[in-house]
């Protein structure tokens, strides 16, 4: 009996020890490539638009985006604008970009919603182009507004409380390993609304994604 716990034991250490050597590899990989876009690069960009119906910021946006980084944005053909449940809120997305380590999306609702930020393994950026957001802290006892033109920052392993108001629509990065942020991004959907055609919707753009990533990758090489 004792040296059946005992494998048991020394099987579970090489299983967390294998795990902790995976993650401690990709936080290498993750701090040591190079990104296609940036934070800063982003915010920006956003805050220039802020002010201006959505619609149009976000039009005048994706044009941008084309020039500085083409064959990175997908085709018109391929934006969609896709909802999203999730921590209790609910909102829609419109993808431009994603990779297994960035994306970048525009995002809002068209009524007040709120609810659980997600916890992450990626730092998120958020810059308002129109409406408020509210943003209560763990560990806080006060929230904060946030008004067009503003950005707020989520780091990874953070997790707050989020309220947006009705018309509420701004321009998300995020950077970090993306795949694990799906799994808090579609649990509402699998397991309360069971809204499967949103979850096709969702993974068939995050998979356009990834193939027109992995074409401007092997571009580079001549393939």
């Amino acid at each position: 009996m004792g040296a059946a716990w005992g494998r048991r034991a020394l099987r579970a250490g090489l299983a967390l020890g294998a795990l902790a050597l995976v993650l401690q590899g990709l936080r290498g990989w993750l701090a040591a490539k190079r990104y296609e876009f940036s934070p800063a690069e982003i915010a920006q960009l956003a805050r220039h638009h802020a002010g201006l119906d959505h619609e149009l910021a976000f039009s005048k946006i994706i044009v941008e985006l084309r020039k500085r980084h083409p064959g990175h944005i997908l085709p018109d053909e391929d934006l969609q604008w896709v909802f999203v449940n999730a921590g209790g809120w609910m909102g829609s997305m419109c993808l431009l970009h994603a990779s297994l380590t960035e994306y970048v999306l525009l995002f809002g609702t068209a009524v007040d919603t709120g609810g659980h930020s997600g916890r992450y393994w990626a730092d998120i950026s958020d810059t308002v182009i129109s409406g408020t957001f509210r943003q209560w802290k763990e560990g806080t006892t006060k929230s904060e507004i946030y008004y067009p033109g503003d950005t707020i920052v989520h780091l990874a392993g953070e997790a707050t409380s989020v309220q947006w108001s009705a018309g509420t629509w701004m321009v998300e990065y995020g950077r970090g390993f993306i795949p694990s942020t799906l799994a808090f991004a579609l649990a509402d959907t699998l397991f309360s609304t069971q809204d499967f055609i949103t979850l096709f919707y969702t993974l068939r753009v995050y998979a356009k994604g990834l193939l027109l990533e992995a074409n401007a990758f092997f571009s580079t090489f001549g393939c």
